[in-house]
């Protein structure tokens, strides 16, 4: 998979008062000056956070997987709050051959992992619909106040996977 970089256009702050790049393709990404794992002192003046307006930052939803065209939806399950998740969904599980997953949150927040090398992680969040490829390593982490349903795709043909 490979992580797409896109314009800063704006700059805003959350509820807790950490900054937020609005990027170009519409989602949003959080700027912080955190050392020493994250080293962004510019963003900490409002003059600095003018100097990167249409800098560029990489954006992990733009390179999240997508549903192939020609799929149907055939089952749904959950929704699911943090404390009734499904045991499996937390641990490293894979999707049938020839099914994809969308993760829909529903209210708060969830991290879908995939478990690639080097493993890529997403904030799913209401509107953001996580895509889980056929067979490929996955889990979710919920945090509090999480809310989310798993809908199940595949082609619409005789060997069409059930349940």
């Amino acid at each position: 998979m490979t992580t797409v970089s896109r314009p800063i256009v704006d700059f805003s702050e959350d509820a807790e008062g950490h900054w937020v790049a609005e990027l170009a393709c519409g989602h949003r990404q959080h700027v912080r000056h955190r050392p020493p794992w994250e080293l962004r002192p510019w963003v900490l003046s409002e003059e600095g956070r003018r100097e990167h307006l249409g800098g560029v930052l990489p954006c992990l939803l733009c390179s999240m997987p997508e549903l192939p065209a020609g799929l149907v939806r055939y089952k749904v399950a959950g929704p699911w709050t943090e404390t009734q998740i499904p045991p499996g969904l937390l641990r490293s599980h894979t999707l049938k051959p020839r099914v994809w997953g969308r993760i829909v949150v529903l209210e708060g927040e969830l991290r879908y992992v995939i478990e690639r090398s080097p493993e890529v992680s997403f904030v799913l969040t209401p509107g953001d619909a996580g895509i889980v490829l056929p067979e490929e390593p996955h889990r979710v982490e919920a945090s509090s106040g999480t809310r989310f349903q798993v809908e199940f795709w595949h082609r619409a043909s005789p060997q069409a996977p059930t349940t």
